[in-house]
């Protein structure tokens, strides 16, 4: 089994940004609309984390955000 291929960091930031922005989001690679699928919290994690995964339907890159990045 193949390992999904991930966005590389840039576009992830700008992934982050459109979604912060709440701007349409795009593949960077693409061009295509990105599924989208909330990410619940898990009750086995302290802290409560709101998380949005992204994955492209054409070169199926995936993303997970984080509404607050870490610092």
């Amino acid at each position: 089994m193949t390992r999904p291929v991930r966005f590389d960091d840039a576009q992830r930031r700008a992934l982050h940004h459109a979604w912060m922005d709440g701007e349409t989001l795009l593949c960077p690679v693409c061009a295509l609309l990105l599924d989208q699928r909330e990410v619940p919290p898990r009750p086995d994690v302290s802290y409560v984390r709101d998380r949005l995964w992204l994955s492209c339907p054409e070169c199926h890159r995936t993303a997970v955000l984080d509404r607050r990045q870490p610092r």
